[in-house]
């Protein structure tokens, strides 16, 4: 239920343990996005709502590691300058081919510091990627982000809620969907260490809340249904027992 590739993710080597993004296909999870029936196309509407929702009123955006670009090709035209960069050239020509035009572009680059000046960006997303890289890549990736924001912009971040139900969902999808995700998530998080991982790479105002707990499923059944069942339960639930974890944070004055 992840997305595919991100801005400095990790690949296998010869010879060496890990998930080979390469092997993903272009505009794989696009094509779940936008079969609008089932629990993983719901997945996917309900995560990018959760972080279009956080984006309103922050104009200059740059998703981290946004694959296929669905997530900024869902965004609504003209709230926002979009940038969504990847390491993935198949995946980039993917996206600027479905998606690119004014107010949304994308760009390969490579896995290394970002090659953008401080203070580009009132806002930086990055959508279920820490979990495919190490812990200390995760802790340069977001300084790196926090670097490009302008200060007091935003930085918002998702990951797979390792104290839920999630390993047992992980291990389920692993075996029926086709994608092996425990081979790909190698850095597991939980709320403390999300929030340690943002507050260690300089990020102040850290919240971390659950979301995503029953709702997404009931669109086995019925879209309709999924969407009542999200506005019914109750928010502490979700906070506590959220599949994902979603978290913000700010760029300090002076960072």
């Amino acid at each position: 239920m992840t997305r595919s590739v991100g801005t400095a993710e990790r690949r296998a080597g010869p010879g060496e343990p890990g998930f080979d993004y390469d092997r993903l296909p272009p505009g794989y999870y696009d094509h779940v996005y936008h079969a609008g029936t089932g629990v993983r196309s719901k997945w996917h509407h309900m995560k990018f709502q959760r972080f279009a929702a956080a984006l309103q009123g922050l104009h200059r955006h740059l998703d981290i590691g946004c694959g296929p670009g669905t997530f900024i090709g869902s965004l609504p035209e003209g709230a926002h300058a979009s940038l969504g960069i990847d390491i993935a050239k198949p995946q980039i020509a993917y996206a600027d081919a479905h998606y690119g035009g004014p107010g949304r572009s994308f760009r390969a680059i490579p896995a290394s510091s970002l090659p953008f000046e401080p203070a580009s960006f009132d806002a930086v997303t990055l959508i279920e990627l820490i979990e495919h890289l190490p812990r200390p890549t995760n802790v340069k990736l977001l300084r790196d982000a926090l670097g490009v924001l302008k200060p007091g912009g935003k930085i918002f971040v998702s990951t797979p809620n390792y104290h839920s139900a999630w390993p047992l969902i992980e291990r389920l999808v692993s075996r029926v969907g086709g994608v092996n995700y425990g081979a790909q998530h190698i850095t597991r998080y939980h709320r403390a260490s999300l929030r340690a991982l943002l507050e260690d790479a300089g990020a102040t105002d850290v919240r971390v809340e659950g979301y995503m707990l029953a709702a997404p499923f009931a669109a086995g059944l019925s879209w309709r249904l999924a969407d009542i069942l999200a506005r019914l339960e109750p928010r502490f639930l979700t906070d506590r027992l959220g599949l994902l974890l979603f978290a913000s944070g700010t760029k300090r004055n002076g960072y």
